[in-house]
Protein backbone atom coordinates (compact mmCIF):
# COMPACT_ATOMS: atom_id res chain seq x y z
CA UNK A 1 0.00 0.00 0.00
CA UNK A 2 1.39 3.49 -0.83
CA UNK A 3 1.14 6.36 1.26
CA UNK A 4 -1.39 8.52 1.22
CA UNK A 5 -1.07 12.22 -1.23
CA UNK A 6 -2.55 13.57 1.92
CA UNK A 7 -1.75 12.64 5.62
CA UNK A 8 -3.41 15.01 8.08
CA UNK A 9 -3.07 13.91 11.93
CA UNK A 10 -4.51 16.00 15.37
CA UNK A 11 -4.29 19.24 12.93
CA UNK A 12 -5.43 22.00 15.58
CA UNK A 13 -5.45 26.13 14.39
CA UNK A 14 -6.75 28.65 16.95
CA UNK A 15 -7.77 32.39 15.83
CA UNK A 16 -7.44 34.85 18.73
CA UNK A 17 -7.53 32.09 21.57
CA UNK A 18 -10.61 30.35 19.60
CA UNK A 19 -9.78 26.81 18.25
CA UNK A 20 -11.21 26.66 14.64
CA UNK A 21 -9.64 23.22 13.81
CA UNK A 22 -9.32 20.52 16.96
CA UNK A 23 -7.55 18.06 16.41
CA UNK A 24 -8.47 17.00 12.65
CA UNK A 25 -7.47 13.40 11.20
CA UNK A 26 -7.53 13.09 7.20
CA UNK A 27 -6.28 10.88 4.38
CA UNK A 28 -6.51 11.35 0.70
CA UNK A 29 -5.18 8.51 -1.60
CA UNK A 30 -3.46 9.54 -4.86
CA UNK A 31 -6.00 9.87 -7.61
CA UNK A 32 -9.25 10.70 -4.95
CA UNK A 33 -11.59 13.15 -4.74
CA UNK A 34 -12.35 14.25 -0.96
CA UNK A 35 -14.92 16.69 -0.44
CA UNK A 36 -15.15 18.57 2.89
CA UNK A 37 -18.76 19.79 3.84
CA UNK A 38 -20.05 21.62 6.45
CA UNK A 39 -21.74 24.90 7.75
CA UNK A 40 -19.97 28.13 7.59
CA UNK A 41 -17.10 28.31 10.34
CA UNK A 42 -16.57 24.44 11.24
CA UNK A 43 -12.72 24.93 9.69
CA UNK A 44 -13.25 23.58 6.19
CA UNK A 45 -11.71 26.55 4.63
CA UNK A 46 -8.55 26.87 7.24
CA UNK A 47 -8.03 23.01 6.88
CA UNK A 48 -7.41 23.74 3.43
CA UNK A 49 -5.61 26.94 3.32
CA UNK A 50 -3.46 24.61 6.29
CA UNK A 51 -2.48 22.02 3.24
CA UNK A 52 -0.66 24.28 1.41
CA UNK A 53 0.72 26.77 4.10
CA UNK A 54 -1.50 29.13 4.27
CA UNK A 55 -2.22 29.43 7.01
CA UNK A 56 0.27 28.17 9.55
CA UNK A 57 -1.51 25.22 11.42
CA UNK A 58 -0.32 25.20 15.39
CA UNK A 59 0.36 21.83 16.43
CA UNK A 60 -0.39 17.73 14.50
CA UNK A 61 1.12 16.55 11.72
CA UNK A 62 0.00 17.50 8.17
CA UNK A 63 2.17 15.90 4.75
CA UNK A 64 1.63 16.14 1.12
CA UNK A 65 3.27 13.42 -0.92
CA UNK A 66 5.26 12.50 2.02
CA UNK A 67 6.42 15.55 2.71
CA UNK A 68 5.82 17.62 5.50
CA UNK A 69 3.74 20.60 4.92
CA UNK A 70 5.49 24.25 5.83
CA UNK A 71 8.27 22.53 8.55
CA UNK A 72 11.50 20.20 7.78
CA UNK A 73 12.21 17.89 10.42
CA UNK A 74 16.56 18.15 11.88
CA UNK A 75 17.62 16.26 14.53
CA UNK A 76 14.12 15.66 16.17
CA UNK A 77 12.74 19.03 15.54
CA UNK A 78 10.88 20.82 13.50
CA UNK A 79 11.78 23.58 11.73
CA UNK A 80 9.79 25.90 9.53
CA UNK A 81 11.14 26.42 5.93
CA UNK A 82 11.66 29.85 4.68
CA UNK A 83 9.23 31.48 2.14
CA UNK A 84 11.79 30.93 -0.75
CA UNK A 85 10.86 27.17 -0.30
CA UNK A 86 7.50 26.97 0.86
CA UNK A 87 6.98 28.77 -1.95
CA UNK A 88 8.49 26.27 -3.81
CA UNK A 89 6.20 23.70 -2.59
CA UNK A 90 3.39 25.31 -2.95
CA UNK A 91 3.63 25.82 -6.68
CA UNK A 92 3.26 21.88 -6.92
CA UNK A 93 -0.56 22.30 -4.54
CA UNK A 94 -3.16 23.86 -7.14
CA UNK A 95 -5.69 26.55 -5.00
CA UNK A 96 -8.47 27.98 -6.92
CA UNK A 97 -10.54 30.55 -4.49
CA UNK A 98 -14.02 31.57 -4.34
CA UNK A 99 -13.22 34.82 -6.38
CA UNK A 100 -11.20 34.15 -9.06
CA UNK A 101 -7.93 35.86 -7.72
CA UNK A 102 -7.19 36.67 -11.56
CA UNK A 103 -4.53 39.62 -12.62
CA UNK A 104 -7.27 41.94 -13.70
CA UNK A 105 -4.41 43.77 -16.12
CA UNK A 106 -2.98 40.79 -18.05
CA UNK A 107 -4.77 38.86 -20.92
CA UNK A 108 -6.23 35.32 -19.87
CA UNK A 109 -3.71 33.97 -21.41
CA UNK A 110 -0.90 35.98 -19.64
CA UNK A 111 -2.38 35.01 -16.38
CA UNK A 112 -2.17 31.45 -17.08
CA UNK A 113 1.44 31.60 -18.51
CA UNK A 114 2.68 34.23 -15.86
CA UNK A 115 3.41 31.82 -13.00
CA UNK A 116 5.17 29.50 -15.63
CA UNK A 117 7.52 31.81 -15.99
CA UNK A 118 8.48 33.36 -12.99
CA UNK A 119 8.22 30.00 -11.25
CA UNK A 120 8.95 27.20 -13.18
CA UNK A 121 11.15 29.19 -15.43
CA UNK A 122 9.41 28.53 -18.65
CA UNK A 123 10.32 30.32 -22.01
CA UNK A 124 6.90 32.73 -23.14
CA UNK A 125 6.30 30.18 -26.43
CA UNK A 126 6.97 26.77 -24.06
CA UNK A 127 4.22 28.79 -21.04
CA UNK A 128 1.90 29.79 -23.84
CA UNK A 129 1.31 26.80 -25.61
CA UNK A 130 0.98 24.71 -22.27
CA UNK A 131 -1.83 27.80 -21.51
CA UNK A 132 -3.44 27.65 -24.94
CA UNK A 133 -4.05 23.61 -24.32
CA UNK A 134 -5.52 24.25 -20.43
CA UNK A 135 -7.72 27.38 -22.31
CA UNK A 136 -9.25 24.78 -24.71
CA UNK A 137 -9.22 22.21 -22.19
CA UNK A 138 -11.59 24.44 -20.21
CA UNK A 139 -13.48 25.60 -23.44
CA UNK A 140 -11.99 29.06 -23.41
CA UNK A 141 -9.71 28.80 -26.23
CA UNK A 142 -11.24 32.11 -27.78
CA UNK A 143 -11.14 34.03 -24.68
CA UNK A 144 -6.75 33.94 -24.64
CA UNK A 145 -6.57 37.99 -26.06
CA UNK A 146 -9.38 39.02 -23.57
CA UNK A 147 -8.99 40.41 -19.67
CA UNK A 148 -11.20 39.37 -16.58
CA UNK A 149 -13.54 42.15 -16.55
CA UNK A 150 -14.99 40.74 -20.01
CA UNK A 151 -15.84 37.11 -19.14
CA UNK A 152 -18.37 35.63 -17.31
CA UNK A 153 -17.49 34.58 -13.66
CA UNK A 154 -18.17 30.80 -14.61
CA UNK A 155 -15.41 31.79 -17.42
CA UNK A 156 -12.76 33.88 -15.01
CA UNK A 157 -13.44 30.71 -12.78
CA UNK A 158 -12.65 28.55 -15.24
CA UNK A 159 -9.09 30.44 -16.56
CA UNK A 160 -8.51 30.09 -12.63
CA UNK A 161 -8.56 26.13 -13.03
CA UNK A 162 -6.49 26.39 -16.42
CA UNK A 163 -3.97 28.65 -14.36
CA UNK A 164 -3.48 25.94 -11.28
CA UNK A 165 -2.90 23.83 -13.88
CA UNK A 166 -0.25 25.16 -15.66
CA UNK A 167 1.96 24.70 -12.50
CA UNK A 168 1.43 20.45 -12.94
CA UNK A 169 0.44 20.00 -9.32
CA UNK A 170 0.17 16.85 -8.08
CA UNK A 171 -2.76 17.94 -6.08
CA UNK A 172 -5.44 20.67 -6.32
CA UNK A 173 -7.67 22.71 -3.92
CA UNK A 174 -10.71 24.24 -4.22
CA UNK A 175 -12.54 26.30 -1.79
CA UNK A 176 -15.92 26.91 -2.37
CA UNK A 177 -15.16 27.37 -6.41
CA UNK A 178 -18.80 27.57 -7.49
CA UNK A 179 -20.22 29.79 -4.24
CA UNK A 180 -19.89 33.06 -5.94
CA UNK A 181 -21.20 32.19 -8.95
CA UNK A 182 -24.60 32.77 -10.13
CA UNK A 183 -26.73 29.64 -10.22
CA UNK A 184 -26.74 29.23 -14.05
CA UNK A 185 -22.95 29.65 -13.85
CA UNK A 186 -22.55 26.87 -11.67
CA UNK A 187 -22.54 23.85 -13.88
CA UNK A 188 -19.69 24.93 -16.46
CA UNK A 189 -17.32 25.03 -13.57
CA UNK A 190 -18.81 21.86 -11.94
CA UNK A 191 -17.89 19.92 -15.55
CA UNK A 192 -14.44 21.16 -15.75
CA UNK A 193 -14.05 19.91 -12.24
CA UNK A 194 -15.70 16.49 -12.95
CA UNK A 195 -13.31 15.90 -15.99
CA UNK A 196 -10.37 16.79 -13.44
CA UNK A 197 -11.77 13.97 -11.21
CA UNK A 198 -12.00 11.61 -14.60
CA UNK A 199 -7.98 12.18 -15.52
CA UNK A 200 -6.98 10.51 -12.32
CA UNK A 201 -6.02 14.51 -10.73
CA UNK A 202 -5.99 14.54 -6.68
CA UNK A 203 -8.68 17.26 -5.64
CA UNK A 204 -9.75 18.13 -2.21
CA UNK A 205 -13.05 20.12 -2.82
CA UNK A 206 -14.60 22.41 -0.01
CA UNK A 207 -18.09 22.63 -1.20
CA UNK A 208 -22.07 23.20 -0.48
CA UNK A 209 -22.56 21.37 -3.47
CA UNK A 210 -24.21 17.87 -2.80
CA UNK A 211 -24.71 16.65 -6.06
CA UNK A 212 -21.58 16.71 -7.24
CA UNK A 213 -19.94 15.26 -3.52
CA UNK A 214 -22.26 12.33 -4.24
CA UNK A 215 -21.51 11.95 -7.95
CA UNK A 216 -17.51 12.25 -7.86
CA UNK A 217 -16.27 12.38 -4.77
CA UNK A 218 -14.42 8.92 -3.25
CA UNK A 219 -15.02 10.22 0.24
CA UNK A 220 -16.73 12.64 2.34
CA UNK A 221 -15.51 14.51 5.56
CA UNK A 222 -18.28 16.55 7.17
CA UNK A 223 -16.64 19.31 9.69
CA UNK A 224 -18.25 21.15 12.70
CA UNK A 225 -17.19 23.06 15.24
CA UNK A 226 -13.39 22.18 14.29
CA UNK A 227 -13.89 18.58 14.24
CA UNK A 228 -14.77 15.53 12.17
CA UNK A 229 -18.35 14.80 12.86
CA UNK A 230 -19.09 12.06 10.05
CA UNK A 231 -16.86 10.34 7.36
CA UNK A 232 -17.26 8.09 4.53
CA UNK A 233 -18.31 6.75 1.19
CA UNK A 234 -20.58 10.29 -0.20
CA UNK A 235 -23.41 7.33 -1.27
CA UNK A 236 -23.51 6.14 1.89
CA UNK A 237 -23.50 9.22 4.54
CA UNK A 238 -25.27 11.78 2.09
CA UNK A 239 -28.48 9.23 1.92
CA UNK A 240 -27.92 7.77 5.75
CA UNK A 241 -26.49 9.94 7.68
CA UNK A 242 -25.22 8.37 11.17
CA UNK A 243 -24.92 11.45 13.34
CA UNK A 244 -27.82 13.83 14.19
CA UNK A 245 -25.69 17.05 13.51
CA UNK A 246 -25.17 15.80 9.86
CA UNK A 247 -28.48 15.10 9.79
CA UNK A 248 -29.82 18.08 10.12
CA UNK A 249 -27.12 19.98 8.27
CA UNK A 250 -28.47 18.03 4.81
CA UNK A 251 -31.89 18.44 5.94
CA UNK A 252 -31.14 22.86 4.99
CA UNK A 253 -28.76 22.22 2.06
CA UNK A 254 -30.36 19.19 -0.15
Amino acid sequence: MSEPMVKIRGVRKSYNGIEVLKGVDLNVDRGEVTCLIGPSGSGKSTLLRCINHLEKHDSGELRVDNELVGYEMRNGRLYELTDKRVCENRSRIGMVFQRFNLFQHLTVLENVTVGQRKVLGKNREDASEKARELLARVGLKEKVTSYPSQLSGGQQQRVAIARALAMDPKLMLFDEPTSALDPELVGEVLEVMKDLARSGMTMIVVTHEMGFAREVANSVYFLDGGVIEESGDPRVILSTPSSERLKSFLSKVL
